[in-house]
């Protein structure tokens, strides 16, 4: 038996004794013994595991939390486990329209130039493709954004739409045609400004914080 008073107690501060009474808990060789407590002269809390006949005050411990596993059905582990259960599975645009030119609108430019912006939903998808189409003809190129800037179209009414195509070439939405009349100005006015196919720039980006 052990006496409180001797050496083999173990004396701790009291912000010590919670992790001193689950250590001792772990203790195999007192597996049957209880948790005592003891108070020296001086108010020093002490713990020690003993056997439950040898301590006259013994600390009840609380009732710890316990829960069962769900079973998991055959056929079923490793489902939703991952980032590809979090993932959106595309399921197709909803709505593809022209937002810039505006239908029927007028677009002031000596240079020929005219910004195009395409409303999407949803986003567009990675590794899909814009496609623009001046007058019903395919303007060169495939984009990657739905803000595009042509230039070299020459003074008149014209018409643009756009598409989207996956990337094995697979149409998925087309846009409805906006008819626009591109106007000149200035000492500019009675020249085609030009010759050849419309040129094509991509609007850039803005990057995140505004720079």
């Amino acid at each position: 038996m052990l006496d409180v008073a001797s050496p083999g107690w173990l004396h701790y501060p009291s912000g010590m004794n919670k992790k001193i009474l689950f250590a001792l808990l772990l203790l195999p060789g007192l597996a049957h013994a209880v948790i005592c407590k003891s108070v020296d002269s001086e108010g020093v809390v002490s713990y020690t595991k003993v056997p439950a006949s040898e301590c006259p005050e013994p600390v009840k411990l609380p009732a710890y939390s316990t829960f069962e596993s769900r079973p998991i059905p055959p056929g079923t582990e490793g489902e939703g486990v991952g980032p590809a259960a979090s993932e959106v599975i595309f399921e197709g645009y909803r709505t593809i329209k022209i937002l810039q030119p505006e239908a029927d609108g007028v677009v002031r430019s000596n240079e020929g130039k005219v910004p195009v912006t395409i409303a999407l939903e949803p986003a567009l998808q990675q590794g899909h493709r814009v496609a623009l189409y001046i007058d019903g003809k395919a303007v060169q190129g495939a984009f990657d954004a739905l803000a595009i800037e042509l230039s070299g179209i020459e003074r008149g009414t014209h018409s643009v739409r756009a598409s989207v195509s996956d990337g094995n070439g697979k149409l998925l939405i087309e846009s409805p045609a906006v008819s626009f009349t591109l106007r000149q100005t200035g000492l500019f006015d009675s020249i085609a400004n030009t010759t050849g196919p419309p040129i094509v720039k991509p609007i850039p980006r803005p990057r995140p914080g505004g720079r």
